[in-house]
């Protein structure tokens, strides 16, 4: 007793608060921290003289460079489930595809970028990488049969399959929700259409059936409707279709050079870009075209926009600030904020991590 009352009279109460706040702090921050609490956005930056992906946190703190290597490392994409990263390297070929596990590491380290693998490995162009909705394949386009043919791996490495053989060009390759078809663009009747086939890569089917070239293709969140762009009203412009090619739709009806459409999480809304304004912007609309909004307003060029997992939050590639940064912002256009902060850099093609709702 006489121990434990002495104990109490040296200790006092700040005493206690201090170690309580010490604790907490690396609980929270330090390296006990045994899971990740925080939603990332990954990246591609120059700061270390070579392209290297990147992570940080939502609101921009904690930016890690996950690949440091000589090399170029470009165009970063998150697995369904948010523990692997999918990507473009030159380090063994001028473009491969690559894949890397995420360690957590707790603290302002967050994520190490650890068995970093080359999935294609060949001298030839691979790119457009993207994950079946299991996470188990990756689909690609390649060059290596001297003309563009879509490709399938494992995400784990091997298995490499040809699906498409074809004497066209088969380019920008995405699956279906359910995993069980991919879209992608082929010129082998004449001109670039959007094509359907079994993810094994039969039963091909021509989709779009026009004289003017049709390209990159998005499945809806649900599958039910396809949007793409298209040349044939004389200038790039945001279509709709259902998935058996029927009722072809323009939603956006404009002068100007509209492209890379992306259907929201909820799958509502349509977010693209568009020249309409002289310079490149971020616009959104309803999915049959109406309420659009302008979500950039501003001088500079604004592009690579991408939803976030909830829809809540939008992130897109600027030079507004004289180089590239990463900024976020509501799907309404309210709350821009600056995230990279890196003057003198680049920092482009921003994705966010799946992430709980």
């Amino acid at each position: 007793m006489y121990h434990l009352t002495a104990l109490r009279n040296i200790i006092s109460q700040y005493d206690l608060l201090v170690i309580g706040s010490i604790l907490l702090f690396y609980n929270c921050f330090g390296p006990s921290q045994s899971f990740p609490t925080t939603q990332q956005i990954i990246f591609y930056s120059s700061r270390d003289d070579n392209h290297d992906i990147y992570s940080m946190d939502i609101n921009g703190y904690n930016q890690v460079n996950l690949t440091s290597h000589s090399a170029g490392d470009t165009d970063p994409i998150f697995s369904p489930d948010g523990e692997k990263i999918v990507f473009i390297s030159n380090r063994d070929n001028p473009e491969d595809v690559f894949i890397m596990d995420l360690e957590w590491r707790g603290g302002y380290i967050r994520y190490s970028g650890i068995n970093q693998l080359n999935l294609s490995a060949d001298q030839a162009y691979d790119g457009n990488p993207q994950f079946s909705p299991d996470g188990l394949k990756i689909v690609f386009e390649s060059h290596r049969d001297n003309n563009y043919e879509i490709y399938l791996v494992n995400s784990a490495g091997g298995g490499l399959t040809n699906l498409t053989n074809n004497p066209g060009n088969d380019r920008y390759p995405q699956f279906s929700p359910d995993g069980s078809e991919i879209t992608f663009v082929s010129d082998r009747d004449g001109n670039d259409e959007i094509y359907v086939m079994q993810s094994d890569g039969s039963s091909p089917i021509n989709l779009t059936q026009h004289p003017r070239p049709d390209v990159r293709p998005r499945f809806s969140p649900i599958g039910n409707l396809i949007v793409f762009e298209s040349t044939r009203d004389d200038n790039y412009e945001i279509y709709t279709m259902a998935v058996d090619g029927s009722n072809q739709t323009n939603l956006t009806q404009n002068p100007g050079f509209d492209w890379q459409p992306q259907f929201s999480p909820d799958g509502f809304s349509i977010l693209f870009e568009s020249t309409r304004d002289d310079n490149y912007e971020i616009y959104i609309m309803d999915i049959n075209g109406k309420n659009l909004i302008n979500l950039t307003n501003h001088s500079g060029k604004d592009n690579k926009a991408q939803f976030s997992t909830t829809g809540e939050l939008i992130c897109f590639t600027s030079n507004r600030d004289g180089d590239y940064e990463i900024y976020s912002v509501q799907p309404d256009g309210s709350n821009l904020a600056n995230l990279t902060k890196r003057p003198s850099n680049t920092e482009i093609w921003p994705y966010f991590q799946p992430w709980p709702n």
